[in-house]
């Protein structure tokens, strides 16, 4: 794959951030579309069951290194996430030092989620996903996939605004606080993919395309590619 385009000027930094900045604000359509491609999901036949079976035990198999109690801190952070949200929506965006304490606070709530490797992050994910099957070959549970998604898709929702005002604020010019926001949400949107892509293949796919994707690190967390 090729490498991502280096913006070398102020004004294609601008102009690179706010057609990014357009894709954000049209995703509503892509997650229609997704519903649909989810419901109308026809079940998959026996023999792909069958072989699917097979496959999941072999990734069970060497995915078996993880240790299983990562899971108790998830609802607790659930009610501290809706207050956080609901906080920052109230809050009026219309001086630079407010815009960058929300940046520095969903830098910091996306440290204590995520950490500091979004490959390793979603490895655990897919690891969780794989652990979710039960023995009579009955789908996984995509929950754990889809809760995440919309967790770090409403962390951005909050970034966005914030970044967008700081843009404002500072323009794009080298050593603008800018950067710094725009880093944190490259670092959102990397998850975000990732998890996506996960998704993707279950969806399109079934969960045969899902693990020899995995089997032969096509997958893009295992590539390590960045938004």
């Amino acid at each position: 794959m090729a490498r991502p385009v280096v913006h070398k000027t102020a004004e294609a930094k601008l102009q690179a951030s706010r057609e990014r900045h357009c894709r954000h604000y049209a995703k509503d359509d892509i997650l229609k579309r997704r519903r649909v491609l989810h419901s109308s999901k026809k079940k998959e036949s026996k023999e792909a069951k069958k072989s699917s079976k097979e496959l999941l035990k072999a990734v069970a198999k060497a995915l078996r290194r993880r240790d299983d109690d990562e899971s108790e801190s998830e609802s607790e952070s659930d009610s501290d996430d809706d207050s956080e949200s609901e906080d920052d929506e109230n809050i009026k965006l219309d001086n630079l030092p407010e815009c960058l304490r929300i940046i520095k606070d969903i830098k910091d709530e996306m440290l204590a989620m995520i950490g500091d490797d979004p490959c390793k992050f979603v490895e655990g994910v897919f690891c969780d996903y794989m652990k979710s099957f039960p023995e009579d070959s009955s789908p996984g549970d995509i929950s754990i996939i889809e809760s995440l998604i919309a967790k770090v898709q409403k962390i951005l929702n909050r970034a966005i605004p914030a970044q967008d005002q700081i843009l404002n604020f500072c323009g794009v010019s080298p050593g603008s606080e800018w950067h710094a926001a725009d880093s944190v949400t490259c670092f959102l949107r990397t998850v975000l993919a990732y998890l996506e892509d996960i998704e993707g293949l279950i969806f399109l796919g079934g969960v045969c395309k899902l693990t020899l994707a995995h089997s032969m690190g096509e997958m893009m967390y295992q590539k390590g590619l960045r938004i």
